[in-house]
Order: structure tokens, then C-alpha cells, then sequence
């Protein structure tokens, strides 16, 4: 006995500085857009360059960090409900709509001018979400067709797509979430992971850039139109996370996040959860340190150790995706009501 106080007292110090080094606040500086659209979609391509989304056929940029912001609607899409945005560059822009017909918009001047560069008549469809994987290859997720995921690719930038035939079969009532634009995650390497809710909580796998795709189980509460995984996201080939609950009961933090070390084959669910709902998951890095922040629209918690445990971030409102600065701890964060912030993870 009279061994083991120094020992435990030695383990509890040593944990009591680990959550110290790793605990931060989150700076949230809302910015003022001149819009009250309802944003679902962020593309942060520099601490500076900003592109938004949403509701109304709006689209919004920035140059100077949010300090301004030129938005529009784009012509012939107003009642559109853009969810699903790619950026190059602070002209170039493509976007996928949620609306019938599916449609998708690519503007090359800041959006003076926008091109129709997919369209889509089939029964069902309804973007959810769209990701690039380098300037080239990029992929885009509809609500199911033929019992099964409708996925396009390109690999020209955008300007022509083509179905993605080897998708993997859905449950009944298996479906994915237009909540933050993050129900795919595509890297340059070919690795792919898209994920679903409803009656479900998987996420499917590729190695290949979606020639040939595999099914797992998240362990995500799942069972009712409102429940399962909002959004993936992989730091690398190996480590990602995957985080959602129920969007209408959002205080319920039971089985709403799960980490992976595997690429995705096997999910372990986290130690400490989010406190609440959350609607997107993102990676943050500044050189070797390493974080996950998770928002939806109760607030936002953060990881350091990979998802396994969260730590309480901030109580703001209505914010259900973000996107990280790279190489900062640095973001933006959009929602309801024209709702866009820069926030910022400080010791």
C-alpha cells in the first residue's frame, strides 16, 4: 500500500496534465455575410479565400478572410438549395443542388457567370454531398436510386461525370444526410468513404477511386429517419472519425461519434462522446499537433487523442459545418440564418 499512493498519485498528476496540455477554447468570430440563407456548404481553400452555400440558389465568397463577401444567386436556381460545394481558387466553383432535376453549376469568374455542367432527370435524386480529391477527381453523393447509392465521378475538374455502378446495396429506409456537405471522404491516394443514417450506420470503403466498394458497420444509433452517421471524415489513409445522432433530439449523445485505425473496416465507439448531436467532423493540423473538432447545432466539441475522448468546445448555435484553415488550428464554420464564423483553437 504504502508503494502504490506515490504510484497513483504520480498517474493521476501525469493524467491531469495530459487533458491540461490538450485543453483549448475555441475563439468564434461571426462575420458579417449580408445574407439569411441557410448555409450548409464551406469550401476553405485559404485562411483568406472562402466559398459558401445554400438555400435560395445562394452563393457567397470572400478574399480577405471574411472581412467582405460578394453573394448571388445563381440565374435560373433560385429555388434551389445549394448543399454541396468545391473550390480551386477565389474564381473557380462548382456546386450540386438538392433540387429536381439534380443539377450542378461551375462558375470560372467568381460568379458572374455560371455553367450547367451536369443535370440529371432520374426519379430520387437529391446531392448530399461532394468532394475532390486533388483539382481533378472528384466525387458527388444523391439519395438512393435503385436501391442503391447514386455516386458520380469526375476526372476532369468537374465538367463531365459519370455513375459509379459497383455501390454496394442499401437496407430499407438506408440513406445519407445533406446536413454539412461531409458525407464523403475522398483522398488522392483512391481511398473513399461514404456513409450513411436511417435504418442504418455504415460507412462504405474504396481503395480504387469507387471502381469497387465494401460495407461497415459504424455502431452509430441508427433505426429512425432522423438518427445515424452525418459525417465522415479520415485524417490519412488509416485514422478517421465519423460522428452524427439524432438532428431533432440533438441533446442525445449516445452512440454519436466512433474513431477508426483501420481505415474503416472496424469502428470503436468513443470513450467520452460529443455532448450532443453533431452534423460534421473535421481534422485540424499545425505541424504535429493534431485535432478533430465536431459542430452541429447545440455547439462544438474537440478531440486530441483521435476521437477516442471529447472535451466541451463552445455552446454556439446553429452552426452544422466547418471547414479547416490548413496547416492551423484555424476554420470557418456555417449555418442558419446566413450564419458564417472564423474560429480559432487557442491553448
Amino acid at each position: 500500500m504504502i508503494l502504490r499512493i506515490p504510484v497513483l498519485f504520480l498517474f493521476l498528476s501525469l493524467a491531469f496534465s495530459s487533458c491540461r496540455d490538450e485543453a483549448y477554447r475555441v475563439e468564434f468570430n461571426e462575420l458579417d455575410t449580408g445574407t439569411d440563407a441557410s448555409i450548409r456548404a464551406l469550401h476553405v481553400v485559404s485562411d483568406d479565400i472562402v466559398w459558401a452555400s445554400g438555400s435560395g440558389g445562394t452563393f457567397l465568397v470572400t478574399d480577405d478572410g471574411g472581412e467582405s463577401w460578394t453573394s448571388g444567386t445563381v440565374s435560373g436556381a433560385g429555388s434551389d438549395d445549394f448543399r454541396n460545394i468545391h473550390a480551386w481558387n477565389e474564381k473557380e466553383a462548382l456546386l450540386f443542388g438538392i433540387s429536381y432535376p439534380g443539377r450542378a453549376y461551375y462558375t470560372s469568374d467568381a460568379g458572374d457567370t455560371w455553367e450547367m455542367v451536369y443535370e440529371n432527370n432520374t426519379e430520387g435524386i437529391f446531392f448530399n454531398s461532394l468532394n475532390f480529391a486533388d483539382d481533378n477527381r472528384g466525387m458527388a453523393l444523391s439519395d438512393p436510386v435503385d436501391s442503391s447509392s447514386f455516386v458520380i465521378h469526375t476526372e476532369d475538374r468537374g465538367q463531365s461525370w459519370e455513375r459509379l455502378e459497383a455501390m454496394p446495396l442499401l437496407a430499407e429506409g438506408e440513406y445519407n444526410f445533406a446536413a454539412s456537405n461531409s458525407c464523403i471522404d475522398y483522398h488522392a491516394d483512391g481511398n473513399a468513404w461514404i456513409i450513411t443514417g436511417g435504418q442504418a450506420a455504415r460507412v462504405f470503403i474504396s481503395h480504387d477511386h469507387g471502381k469497387s466498394w465494401m460495407a461497415r458497420e459504424t455502431g452509430l444509433i441508427h433505426g429512425n429517419e432522423s438518427s445515424g452517421v452525418f459525417s465522415v471524415s479520415f485524417i490519412d489513409e488509416k485514422e478517421g472519425i465519423v460522428v452524427g445522432g439524432t438532428y431533432d433530439e440533438p441533446a442525445l449523445n449516445d452512440k454519436v461519434a466512433a474513431w477508426s485505425e483501420d481505415g474503416g473496416y472496424s469502428w470503436q465507439e468513443a470513450k467520452i462522446m460529443p455532448r450532443g448531436f453533431r452534423s460534421c467532423v473535421i481534422w485540424m493540423n499545425r505541424g504535429e499537433k493534431r485535432l478533430a473538432f465536431a459542430i452541429g447545432k447545440t455547439g462544438c466539441d474537440y478531440s486530441g487523442d483521435g476521437g477516442r475522448t471529447w472535451l466541451a468546445g463552445s455552446d454556439v448555435k446553429d452552426y452544422y459545418t466547418a471547414r479547416a484553415v490548413t496547416g492551423t488550428l484555424k476554420g470557418y464554420a456555417a449555418g442558419a440564418g446566413g450564419r458564417i464564423a472564423s474560429f480559432e483553437m487557442v491553448k
